[in-house]
């Protein structure tokens, strides 16, 4: 019993020895086993914006117009806009803010601001799709046919497709619940300055 221990005992170690000399010859390396100090970083995604923030023409809504009807001289004064700031690399807070204001014939005004929060999904924030969300006061019609303001939220989705260096075309899609209704808009004349 003891000879047939020593034969095994022999043959494992000429088959080990074997084993060794030819990873050996082969340049073969054990494999090592990183430490959690030696685990190579998790790959993060890089955004680039060489701007601090950006002003939306929101849908180009601005100007002043005035007209003639039931033989009153109406006024209107529109504007709106957004700015955000790239607060993270891939994400911008903000303000939007739209005003509204018709003189005469029984004029009526308005104005509607919300806090904003921007996502972006590609790496170049100047020619990125985004997701928007913003809550604030925005504009209804009551039953008396005025203007009134309520709470609402908005989501939103678009796409900045640049044009120049500091300028992006910018439709977006929109989708604003406030008191009970539910609007959506599609802002196609949107664009955006970068500075």
């Amino acid at each position: 019993m003891m000879k047939s221990a020593v034969q095994v005992l022999t043959i494992f170690t000429l088959v080990f020895s074997a084993n060794a000399f030819a990873q050996k010859k082969a340049g073969a390396k054990h494999p090592v086993t990183p430490t959690p100090a030696q685990a190579p970083a998790p790959v993060q995604q890089s955004y680039y914006a060489d701007f601090d923030w950006e002003l939306q023409t929101m849908n180009t809504g601005g100007g002043i117009s005035s007209f003639k009807a039931g033989g009153e001289t109406n006024t209107v004064i529109e504007a709106g806009a957004a700015v955000t700031k790239v607060i993270r690399s891939n994400i911008q807070a903000g303000v939007e803010a739209n005003f509204y204001n018709q003189s005469g014939g029984g004029g009526s005004s308005y104005f509607q601001i919300l806090g904003i929060g921007v996502y972006n999904f590609d790496n170049n924030l100047k020619d990125s799709f985004y997701a928007k969300g913003g809550l604030g006061m925005l504009n209804v019609i009551n039953d008396k046919f005025k203007n009134e303001s309520k709470i609402g939220f908005m989501v939103g989705a678009g796409k900045r497709i640049l044009l120049m260096d500091k300028v992006a075309y910018t439709p977006e899609g929109r989708l604003i619940i406030v008191d009970g209704g539910t609007r959506f808009q599609i802002l196609a004349l949107n664009f955006s300055l970068f500075y």
